[in-house]
């Protein structure tokens, strides 16, 4: 079943590339603001590193990777999303863009040619796909020793197709105030789903969501540490916020590092 559900949120991408690419550009108010200060703090690139990009959609984080001064190896299951990474550019030629799943070990290891990386990433890619096992047992092999891989994920405690957002009044001290939170219905068993994560997405893309447990037991069988860990969250609420933006003390990300 496995195979079937990696095929079928291949095609989904494949569908949804273009209008993806259309919307995220070079990062949205989630990447630009939660998820990428977060990841490079985890990263720490050194110029010349080589680094591999899984599920690299349109390349955004590519490009960021190219301009710290990276050698970057993106790949992503979707060729429709590789077409529209290559239309925006290969970082003057720090670049490489391929086809690969996420979820073919053989595919993930052919990736490094015999040779090694210095560091790997997953930007929101982890929820994504319907097993993670063969890219832990790959990356054990792709990354040099000390190597680390730093993935992105919606917040598995407070960002799942088990959870919702919540608007309640409050009255303290004789006055009325509306407080935003999450309501948790599910954890444990979270099973496929469906859902919309840009409104307006021409097809309903498929969700992945697992407990912490769960997602991080098969890097740690594969060798790899944790070693960081941040949950970012918006600064303040805007006056018009709606969603996440009106949330500034839960996280809607988890941004992880492990090493080999």
């Amino acid at each position: 079943m496995g195979e079937d559900l990696a095929a079928a949120a291949g095609r989904v991408w494949d569908r949804n590339a273009a209008f993806w690419d259309s919307r995220m550009g070079e990062g949205n108010d989630f990447h630009l603001q939660l998820v990428r200060p977060a990841s490079e703090r985890l990263l720490a690139i050194v110029p010349g590193e080589r680094v591999l990009d899984v599920g690299c959609g349109n390349g955004l984080v590519a490009r960021r990777l190219a301009e710290l001064g990276a050698r970057v190896l993106a790949c992503d299951v979707s060729p429709k999303m590789i077409e529209a990474a290559r239309t925006r550019g290969d970082g003057e030629g720090r670049i490489e863009y391929r086809v690969a799943d996420a979820t073919d070990e053989a595919q993930l290891r052919a990736l490094g040619n015999g040779g090694v990386v210095d560091a790997a990433v997953a930007n929101m890619v982890l929820m994504d796909i319907p097993t993670v096992e063969p890219l832990a047992r790959a990356l054990s092999a792709l990354l040099r020793p000390g190597g680390r891989f730093v993935f992105a994920v919606s917040h598995p405690c407070f960002h799942t197709t088990g959870t919702r957002l919540v608007m309640e009044e409050e009255l303290a001290d004789g006055r009325t105030r509306i407080c935003h939170g999450v309501k948790v219905t599910r954890y444990q068993s979270l099973a496929p789903a469906r859902g919309v994560a840009i409104a307006g997405q021409p097809e309903l893309q498929y969700y992945f969501d697992r407990p912490l447990g769960a997602l991080l037991a098969p890097f740690f069988a594969a060798g790899l540490a944790l070693d960081g860990l941040e949950e970012p969250v918006f600064a303040e609420v805007e006056a018009t916020a709606t969603l996440w933006r009106a949330h500034t003390e839960i996280p809607p990300v988890l941004v992880a590092r492990l090493r080999r």
